[in-house]
């Protein structure tokens, strides 16, 4: 009797510890669908969004492509503007297709040509805006063919039903629109065949920037996603590692001979002549030396390209001297280089109406005509007013587009 009611007890808890695993399978298993299914209706939710808006979009840049009424123009660019916002906050919540995705650097391209086409009250018979405006409407267009099949894929959502369906299809074919949407270009080709194929080339080129021969040179291309691809070689020069980086193009970026330095017996003249000439004999000419300083035996000279006569306020290089010997051993740029010429401006204002849109607690003391960049990332001719502000005698350069008097920038200068 013992024994079966013992054999009992213990079919009595297997059939317990049984049922309660069965029942825990069951909850995780629920649990995982019910998540399966938030997932599928945030990727739904958020592409469906994202597709209503591109359609919004879409008739935005149709209505400022068709009126030429200034006041009509401007109100549908506000319209450019907002749904072009709003879709990338709608690509910002799926988890592959933040600001780094294809698809919201084009939605973000859009919104900053109408912002600046607003702040500058753009002509709409421009050729050139509407040239813009012609290539949003068909990259929109592209875009919501893409993905409009995604974001109304037949699946679990759609049924009513858990699944897991969705959010793999939506990344598969967010990665094909990101593929299609930005080839490799040619000239990115061709730099990395001339790099595996050559790279004598680039130890040469190397060699010329430091001025002698680099021992055990390796030459490599690095990805960086953030800021682009380019080429570096690194080794040794006189026992000591140098580092070279190029641009895709061949332009120099940045150069470190990392030795030693020791007492100084160059002055800071004689290393001002020593940088110009190096900056001529590595390809970059037409420069203006605006900042010189010294400390630690070490000369830091800061240059901008001048284009037609006329300084590039948002470009500048670094040159360093060694004031032991005189030698160049450091380089580096801000990477924003402008073009080599630049089309006249077409009626720049005047000087006095420049002047006139300066507040009155502004007192100018010197004008320059210099290039700088606009709202939109394109070089334009402007003037920078240098002066300063109101009772404090606090030094600021105010620059502003010469055509449109918009203001660029403004610096408090130190």
């Amino acid at each position: 009797m013992r024994s079966w009611t013992w054999w009992a007890g213990a079919a009595a808890a297997v059939i317990a510890v049984g049922g309660a695993a069965f029942a825990w399978g069951d909850h995780e298993r629920n649990r995982a669908q019910a998540m399966a299914a938030m997932v599928d209706a945030g990727y739904s939710g958020a592409l469906r969004s994202a597709v209503a808006d591109l359609d919004s979009l879409r008739a935005a840049l149709a209505s400022a492509s068709m009126m030429a009424d200034p006041d009509s123009f401007r109100r549908h660019l506000a319209d450019v503007e907002k749904y072009a916002y709003a879709a990338q906050l709608d690509m910002a919540r799926i988890p592959d297709g933040g600001p780094d995705h294809r698809v919201n650097q084009e939605l973000h391209q859009i919104d900053l040509d109408a912002a600046h086409w607003m702040v500058t009250d753009a002509d709409p018979h421009s050729a050139s805006v509407q040239d813009a405006l012609r290539r949003a409407y068909q990259t929109v267009v592209q875009l919501e063919e893409q993905l409009q099949p995604i974001a109304w894929h037949a699946g679990p959502v759609v049924d009513g039903k858990a699944g897991t369906e969705l959010a793999p299809a939506v990344r598969n074919a967010l990665a094909r629109i990101q593929a299609s949407a930005a080839p490799p270009s040619r000239a990115a080709s061709r730099t990395t065949a001339s790099v595996a194929k050559n790279p004598t080339l680039w130890v040469r080129r190397a060699e010329q920037v430091a001025g002698q021969r680099i021992d055990k040179p390796t030459v490599r291309e690095v990805r960086d996603p953030r800021n682009g691809s380019y080429v570096l070689v690194t080794g040794s020069a006189a026992g000591r590692p140098v580092r070279i980086e190029f641009a895709s193009t061949g332009a120099l970026a940045s150069y470190r001979w990392a030795r030693p330095t020791g007492k100084a017996r160059v002055d800071l003249a004689d290393a001002a002549g020593v940088a110009s000439r190096w900056l001529q004999r590595v390809g970059l000419s037409n420069m203006v030396r605006t900042h010189a300083s010294q400390v630690d035996g070490i000369a830091r000279f800061t240059y901008q390209p001048v284009v037609q006569g006329e300084p590039a306020l948002d470009a500048s290089c670094k040159v360093v001297v060694a004031l032991d010997d005189g030698q160049v051993i450091g380089f580096y740029d801000r990477g924003k280089w402008p073009p080599k010429s630049l089309p006249p401006a077409l009626h720049p204002l005047s000087e006095r109406d420049l002047r006139a849109r300066l507040g009155p607690q502004f007192h100018v003391q010197e004008e320059q005509r210099v290039l700088a960049e606009d709202p939109n990332g394109k070089w334009v001719q402007a003037v920078a007013f240098d002066g300063t502000f109101g009772g404090s005698d606090e030094p600021y350069r105010v620059v502003l587009d010469v055509t449109t008097g918009h203001e660029l920038s403004i610096e408090r200068l130190t």
